[in-house]
């Protein structure tokens, strides 16, 4: 989760409990489709959908925070959901394959109705952006993936956790470098990294 803090009337981005909390991981044996593990997404306060991949032609926009505001984080401004998870399935030919995605929560992520600003917004934009970052690299590596290992489900979680690291170390390196959103020099320097990344 990410969220934007209000301080003063000024608001600040600031890292939550987990960035970008990851919420559905799934794996199998022998290529069979594995049951997941997924967090409940609250329904969809419209015929909306509850949830979305990333698409370089549809940004976020602040109809997508549908969620409650969580009284308990009063300060904040706005806060993100998304997370990569993985799942196999038979392939062509019954070949076993691991499908990686990403997945927004519209009914997670929410803003306060006086909080919906274009910087706060693109500084979101940047956390769901991270996410493909690394959805995309966690496909590169399950591409390579060898079905023959004895222990399937533990060697697949392993990849998973290894780059699940990396991606949460560079969401903090995010924060930190734009100062949560507010230092525009950094923002701009990270949105063009990622463009490049994407």
């Amino acid at each position: 989760m990410v969220c934007a803090v209000r301080s003063g009337g000024v608001y600040a981005i600031f890292l939550g409990f987990f960035i970008c909390a990851q919420s559905s991981v799934a794996s199998g044996k022998g290529g069979k489709e594995g049951g997941g593990v997924k967090a409940d997404a609250p329904a969809a306060v419209s015929s909306a959908p509850a949830e979305f991949q990333w698409n370089e032609h549809n940004k976020l926009s602040w109809e997508d925070f549908r969620g409650d505001v969580r009284p308990e984080t009063e300060r904040s401004a706005a806060a993100t959901h998304c997370g990569i998870g993985f799942k196999t399935k038979n392939g062509p030919g019954n070949k076993p394959q691991v499908v990686v995605y990403n997945t927004f929560y519209t009914g997670k992520s929410w803003v306060r109705p006086d909080a919906r600003m274009p910087e706060i917004l693109n500084h979101e934009q940047g956390h769901f952006d991270l996410c493909e970052i690394y959805t995309r690299r966690l496909r590169a590596r399950m591409e390579q993936f060898d079905f023959s290992v004895a222990d399937v489900r533990t060697a697949l979680m392993n990849i998973y956790d290894e780059v699940s690291r990396e991606y949460e170390s560079r969401q903090r390196a995010y924060e930190a470098e734009t100062v949560h959103g507010t230092n525009f020099t950094q923002q701009k320097r990270w949105h063009e990294m990622m463009l490049a990344e994407l």
